[in-house]
Formats: structure tokens, C-alpha cells, sequence
């Protein structure tokens, strides 16, 4: 009784704040569908909304690589988050880039108009605006197409575990697209299958995975020569960031069977963890890079790792589609819809958690009673069943047998 109650009411307050930056959607969009933007026809170009975070913008790569193929010789313009900016150029994808700043662009009516003004004078009509994001957020993904223009605007349906009602968020589709495909899938599939799902239906290229062995050949240029571990400690959630107990038995057992130094990536706020992990290493195994890295460097650093061990985020995901062993310690909030990655995909990544039978949630947990630790999912991860599983999964990878670790 106690879980559903609590599930229920975050579910309820989430639905709340989901109505009201929809109806806010719903006023300001119509103001900007009625004023005439200001603007010049150029040469077309393809203009794209993503805003999330960065393994959303990681795993959607090979969706924008295959549209690349279908549209040659057609610039594409991305709207792009700041905190994954510097990744962009990498890509070779994209013409140009402009940055909105999500929480600020929701949250700041002030900001959203000087924004809005701003890529309304810059931009001219785009020959195809595409809204990409299944989850999008009404008060941001929409408001934006709503007040950019376009020749054809196409989006697909939305996710039915959207913030916003679903009579709300099929008004704003009607006002705001052209064209919004059906997704015809449910919403827990892998994002890979839903996007070659969508190329598909339209008569497009196939996911193109060929950009992730293209970035990782051109991160080979930085490594140092040297084989190491890489830990990854930071997630955009605390309630990800697995317990300190979990870390240390993976670390300790994945070096003691390698015999290679640890690397530690992460923000400024990570490196006191670090420490702590570094204090039950081999003294000079160990390298605390927390806070020292940009983001496009520390890519570059799993990128050239021997294996990388981390929780759900963007970092990890990087490694594991560059081709890196790579152990991820996972909760189930939205369990199928980033991992694990679907069977076919040439990726070697583990996923470690604690199978619970409300995987699914949305993350909104009926067992937690603070956002300030890990989930139950991750939290009662047994440290000796994860051990286990990580090394008979490496012992397959390396081809050495599997022991129980020391001490």
C-alpha cells in the first residue's frame, strides 16, 4: 500500500507539471504562430531539435547518420544542448551548431523569449525541421518547433508515459506539425530499434553504427600507449551513482585480474570518492583525473581504455559503442529503452542490477524515500554477485578462466 501511494503521488506531481508547462506551450505558441518571423530564404537545410542529455544525444547518432546519407548534400543545423556541445564538430554530422540551455529555456520566461527572438532573426526557413525526441518535453522540443520556421515539420508520436496529458500533447502535435508518423511500438523498446523503426517506415537508410568505429579511429590518436582501467563516477542523477561498496569490488577484482592502473573520470564533486576507491588500490595504481577533463577529452579517454566500469550515463555509453568492454551498473527506470543495448547490436556491454518486478517506473520509485542515494535497483546490488557476473563476463571477452577474487 505504502509503494503504491508514493508512487502514485510522484506520478502525480510529475503529471501536474507536466499540464501546466504544456498549457503555457499552448499560449505562447500560439503568439509565435500568429507573428511572421523575421527571416530570408537561403540555400535549404534540415534543422534539428535535441536537448537531452548526452547518451540521448550518443545513442541517436546513427539515426542522424543515415538521414546524412539520405540528404547529402543538404546542411543540417542542430539545436543542441551546451553540456554535449563540444562532442558535435567530432561527428563531421552537422554544418552548424547553436546551444539553448534546457532548464533555463523551461524555467526562465525571460530567457525563452530572447532565445526564441534570437533563432527567429538567425535562422531562415528550414526545408525540414525534425523532432526526433520521443520524450520530448512540450515546454522546450515543442515550443521551439512551434515558433521556428519550416517548409515540413515531422515528428513522431510521443512517448504515452509523456509528463503532459495526452489530449494536451495531441493538440500541440496538430498545431505544430506537418506530420507526426505513429510510433507503433511500445515505449520500453530499445531507442535503436524505435529509430531504424522510424527509417524504416520512411524509406531511409538503415541506423548507420559505421560513426561510432569513425570517432573511435580518430580518438586512437590520443592514447597513451599504455592499457588501463577507466572508472567513470559521475551520472546527471544521484540516485544512479552506485553505492561506494558496489565500485570497490568491481575495481579491486577487474585490476587484480588485469594487473593494470585505474583511471578515475568525473566532475570535481567525484574526487573525494576517488580517493576513497584509490585508498583500497595498490598505492600508484591509481589516477584521479575528477574535474581536470573536459567532457570531449574524457571521451577520448574511455575511447582508448582496456575496460571501463561506471554507472547509466553518457560517458559509459560512449565507451561501450567505441567498441570498449564495458561494465555498466544499471537501475530499471526505463529498463529496455537504452539498456541492455537489443542483441543484434555489435556492442560488448554488461549490464549489472538488481531485477526488481517494477522495472519500468520512470524512475518513479515507490521504495525510495530520498533521491539523494541510489535506487533499490542499484543500492541492493549484491557487490559478490556482481563480481561474479563481471568477471565470467570478461572471462569470455579475454578468454582467461574466471576466479573468485582475492580476499
Amino acid at each position: 500500500m505504502l509503494f503504491a501511494l508514493r508512487q502514485g503521488g510522484q506520478r502525480l506531481l510529475w503529471k501536474s507539471k507536466g499540464t501546466l508547462r504544456g498549457l503555457i506551450t499552448m499560449g505562447e505558441g500560439v503568439a509565435y504562430q500568429r507573428s511572421s518571423p523575421i527571416s530570408v530564404v537561403e540555400k535549404p537545410y534540415h534543422l534539428f531539435i535535441r536537448l537531452d542529455g548526452i547518451g540521448d544525444f550518443w545513442l541517436w547518432l546513427p539515426f542522424v547518420a543515415a538521414l546524412r546519407k539520405a540528404f547529402p548534400h543538404e546542411p543540417f543545423i542542430l539545436l543542441a544542448n551546451p553540456l554535449w556541445e563540444e562532442l558535435v564538430p567530432e561527428t563531421g554530422l552537422f554544418a552548424e551548431t547553436l546551444t539553448i540551455r534546457p532548464e533555463h529555456f523551461r524555467r526562465k520566461p525571460a530567457y525563452r523569449r530572447e532565445v526564441l527572438h534570437a533563432l527567429r532573426t538567425r535562422l531562415s526557413p528550414a526545408r525540414y525541421l525534425w523532432q526526433t525526441t520521443y520524450a520530448r518535453r512540450s515546454l522546450l522540443d515543442d515550443l521551439l518547433a512551434w515558433a521556428l520556421p519550416a517548409e515540413q515539420k515531422i515528428a513522431w508520436e510521443r512517448t504515452p508515459l509523456a509528463a503532459e496529458p495526452r489530449w494536451l500533447g495531441r493538440w500541440i502535435d496538430r498545431q505544430v506539425y506537418h506530420e507526426v508518423r505513429p510510433s507503433q511500438l511500445p515505449p520500453l523498446i530499445h531507442e535503436w530499434i524505435r529509430y531504424q523503426h522510424w527509417l524504416r517506415t520512411g524509406g531511409w537508410p538503415r541506423l548507420d553504427f559505421s560513426i561510432y568505429a569513425t570517432l573511435r579511429n580518430k580518438w586512437q590518436a590520443f592514447a597513451n600507449g599504455s592499457p588501463y582501467l577507466a572508472i567513470v563516477l559521475s551520472s546527471g542523477q544521484v540516485y544512479r551513482v552506485p553505492p561506494r561498496s558496489i565500485l570497490q569490488s568491481i575495481i579491486q577484482a577487474v585490476q587484480r585480474r588485469s594487473g593494470l592502473p585505474v583511471y578515475f573520470l568525473g566532475t570535481a564533486r567525484d574526487r573525494a570518492m576517488a580517493e576513497e576507491l584509490s585508498a583500497h588500490l595498490a598505492m600508484g595504481s591509481s589516477v584521479n583525473l575528477c574535474g581536470q577533463l573536459s567532457l570531449l577529452e574524457a571521451a577520448r579517454k574511455v575511447g582508448n581504455a582496456f575496460v571501463v566500469v561506471g554507472p547509466e550515463t553518457g560517458l559509459v555509453h560512449i565507451a561501450a559503442t567505441l567498441g570498449i568492454p564495458t561494465l555498466m551498473i544499471a537501475g530499471g527506470g526505463h529498463w529496455g529503452q537504452f539498456v541492455p543495448y537489443p542483441a543484434e547490436a555489435p556492442f560488448a556491454l554488461k549490464v549489472l542490477t538488481h531485477s526488481l518486478p517494477c522495472f519500468g517506473c520512470g524512475w518513479h520509485c515507490g521504495y525510495a524515500f530520498s533521491t539523494r542515494k541510489a535506487v533499490p535497483c542499484i543500492e541492493n546490488l549484491s557487490p559478490q554477485k556482481a563480481v561474479e557476473e563481471a568477471l565470467s563476463w570478461l572471462e569470455r571477452l579475454w578468454g582467461i578462466p574466471a576466479q573468485p577474487p582475492l580476499g
